[in-house]
């Protein structure tokens, strides 16, 4: 069995894994939050992006459409000044105006009936699209909801985790802390203080030499596996 100091070390080391554990979390909670955040600024950007493709082509589709009416009104200048006319050159040349403006309404008005065709589906599209996206935004912010309130309860825990590993502290002889701080930082995971079974250190799993094995009965002094450094007892 450990000495006394040594059993007060492994209560301080479990404070110390349960203090590590909620600040591993406090670091690992916020960053999934901002993935699921950006995760949700692209989802709804995309939707955006989408809105704005399909609202140029309306306003294009109204611009076919302008220009279609211009034609017709400017047909139906040339047909009023035809009849003012009085020779035959100009008349001829308006009703060529009247031919052009006509052909230009005719193209004019398929482009427009493919843009409407291509407006329709994509609407239909934009709709379906949406309805899903707005679904997994949904998901995502009831995901963003929970590690809030993840985040908040590892707060309210922390000051408690590092409140009793002062205390699991208090009590111990300075000279094994010292130690015990120097392997915490040295080792950097634990266990930081480990059982020696079958000469096998327990932190490492590798055999400790005779030496070790002989010397960890010793009682009141602080012993180290001679292969990772942890501190180490039977």
């Amino acid at each position: 069995m450990p000495d006394s100091q040594i059993e007060k070390l492994l209560i301080v080391q479990d404070r110390d894994v349960s203090l590590q554990k909620i600040e591993q979390e406090l670091i690992r909670v916020p960053r999934e939050r901002d993935i699921l955040k950006k995760k949700i600024l692209a989802e709804e950007a995309n939707v955006e992006l989408a809105r704005k493709e399909l609202k140029n082509k309306e306003v294009a589709r109204n611009e076919l459409d302008s220009q279609v009416k211009s034609q017709e009104a400017a047909i139906q200048k040339y047909r009023t000044m035809q009849l003012e006319v009085k020779k035959n050159e100009e008349y001829r040349a308006l009703t060529l105006q009247i031919e052009q403006a006509e052909a230009l309404i005719a193209d004019l008005e398929d482009r427009e009936i493919k843009l409407m065709l291509e407006i329709d589906a994509e609407k239909e599209n934009f709709a379906d699209a949406k309805a899903e996206i707005d679904t997994r935004i949904k998901a995502q912010n009831a995901l963003v909801a929970q590690l809030d309130d993840r985040n908040q309860n590892l707060m309210d825990s922390l000051e408690a985790a590092q409140e009793a590993t002062k205390l699991a502290r208090a009590d111990i002889k300075t000279s094994y802390l010292e130690h015990y701080d120097r392997v915490r930082v040295l080792c950097k995971r634990p266990p930081y203080v480990a059982q020696i079974v079958n000469q096998q250190c327990s932190g490492c799993h590798l055999r400790v030499s005779n030496e070790v094995a002989r010397l960890v009965h010793d009682v009141g002094e602080v012993h180290f596996c001679d292969q990772c450094g942890r501190i180490v007892f039977i």
